[in-house]
């Protein structure tokens, strides 16, 4: 519970300017409540969360594409300031960004209701500033949060190489998962995670039976074996794990490039990008071919960049690469496809949240 002896700190979203006056006004008359900033912006609001650490932030539907984002970098209670949802009930998949009540709107001040919407909201927060059990819910519910989409990288000769420099180059703020699947014995599987996990700060794991794709997690296929990507339903919501398979590969190398895509582009659909590395051979182009039969993309390095260019190369001539490009440009890729998915994503929630209330 909040200690009164210690104030309990709000950051505010891209409110109406009227609004975020009046809270103001009425938080600097609770003397346990204090206001440390605002923000104008999704990204803002993320990054002065991180530098201020406020107990609830009280946010914007103009800033739902920068929930999940906060709620990976900075889990916190939020409030959503709405004009037509107060007293509906909170989505789940909003409230597994930390969305815990919905703020009505606050009418003018000559309103009969005005002073009846100033008790509200304290009520609200104070809510939620009482429970610290509600802030360590939303922690926990961050983990189950799936990723906006999952990339696979799949290469051979060459290739240990360049999945490290691509993945040094990925944000911290990836919203993806990232699959990685590299010609190797098993027994070099090991030393080759460390080495991704010298180059980024982002978590990188071994696939294993039941490991759980999540946003900004990267899996490796272990070596000598194939790995694959299932579908698990968990009470309403869907995700998506790792498993090995013994089904046969188009192609003797292992991890299979072709399985691993093949099994990502049937489970989650559209929402997935293939990366065609450097490397001998075709090990991934009936994978790439995959997925853009399910409305997902492709990239495939270019000659220039690549130690061997077999594998890129018959992506390419079988026309399933949308881009070619060189190694240092596909990190970017990667970033920014992640980045219109949870966009894309937030507005859906949001569309559909209003639809809701008519």
């Amino acid at each position: 519970m909040h200690n009164p002896s210690v104030p309990f700190t709000l950051l505010l979203g891209d409110l109406p300017a009227f609004v975020r006056l009046e809270l103001t006004r009425l938080l600097h008359a609770e003397p346990d409540l204090r206001v440390i900033g605002s923000a104008a912006s999704a990204s803002e609001l993320v990054a002065q969360a991180r530098r201020l650490r406020p107990g609830l932030v009280i946010a914007s539907e103009n800033q739902l594409a920068g929930l999940e984002r906060l709620n990976r970098q900075y889990p916190v209670p939020v409030l959503l300031y709405s004009s037509s949802m107060a007293g509906s009930v909170v989505p789940r998949e909003l409230a597994q960004w930390g969305v815990a009540d919905y703020l009505p709107s606050i009418p003018s001040k000559d309103h009969p209701d005005f002073a009846r919407c100033r008790q509200l909201v304290i009520a609200k927060i104070r809510t939620i500033c009482q429970q610290p059990a509600q802030a360590a819910l939303v922690k926990r519910q961050i983990i189950a949060i799936p990723p906006s989409g999952v990339a696979v990288i799949g290469g051979s000769t060459g290739g240990a190489q360049a999945v490290e420099t691509l993945v040094r180059a990925l944000p911290a703020s990836l919203t993806s998962a990232v699959l990685v699947a590299i010609h190797l014995p098993a027994h070099f599987t090991e030393s080759f995670v460390n080495r991704l996990r010298r180059a980024t700060s982002l978590p990188v794991v071994v696939g294993k039976p039941g490991t759980t794709l999540e946003a900004g997690k990267i899996i490796v296929a272990p070596g000598g074996q194939n790995m694959v990507v299932r579908s698990l339903v968990r009470g309403p919501w869907q995700s998506w794990h790792t498993d090995t398979t013994t089904e046969a590969s188009p192609i003797p190398d292992e991890p299979s490039v072709d399985l691993l895509m093949q099994s990502v582009a049937h489970t989650v659909g559209r929402n997935v990008l293939g990366v065609v590395l450097t490397g001998l051979g075709r090990d991934g182009t009936q994978g790439a071919q995959s997925i853009r039969q399910h409305g997902g993309m492709v990239i495939a390095q270019d000659e220039a960049s690549s130690a061997v260019f077999g594998m890129p190369k018959s992506v390419i001539q079988t026309g399933a690469a949308n881009i070619v490009a060189p190694l240092h440009d596909i990190a970017g890729y990667v970033s920014r496809l992640a980045t219109q998915l949870r966009i894309n994503r937030a507005s859906s929630f949001s569309s559909s949240t209003q639809l809701a209330t008519r």
